[in-house]
């Protein structure tokens, strides 16, 4: 026999944290509102993966969950979150550039004759 859960029983079985990625070192916890409602990690992760800006993560929670329903310490672990993971993504994006800008040139790219 097969037995199914609802996706609130999943998300209440899952860890209060997750990692940003495979390779991520960010990790993200779980929020608790002032109204005693708890936001996964995952649907924090998901909204820091699909937000632009720090302003709009935030207004997405808001919108969500109402403007009085954070307290400071947990929009700020949102936020910090939210700028973690984007530092991180710029830093791979830098390493990637340069791997690219180092590998462009033959094969001897790092050997250096001056006669």
């Amino acid at each position: 026999m097969k037995y199914l859960r609802l996706f609130e029983q999943f998300l209440s079985e899952v860890k209060d944290s997750v990692l940003a990625g495979g390779e991520s070192k960010v990790e993200v916890d779980s929020v608790i509102t002032i109204k005693g409602k708890k936001i996964s990690a995952q649907e924090i992760l998901g909204a820091i993966i699909s937000s632009t800006t720090e302003k709009e993560i935030e207004q997405y929670f808001y919108d969500k969950y109402g403007e009085g329903s954070f307290s400071i310490e947990a929009m700020s672990a949102i936020k910090k979150a939210y700028n973690d993971y984007k530092a991180e993504q710029a830093e791979e994006e830098k390493e990637k550039e340069k791997e690219e800008e180092g590998g462009g040139e033959g094969e001897g790219g790092d050997l250096d004759l001056d006669i």
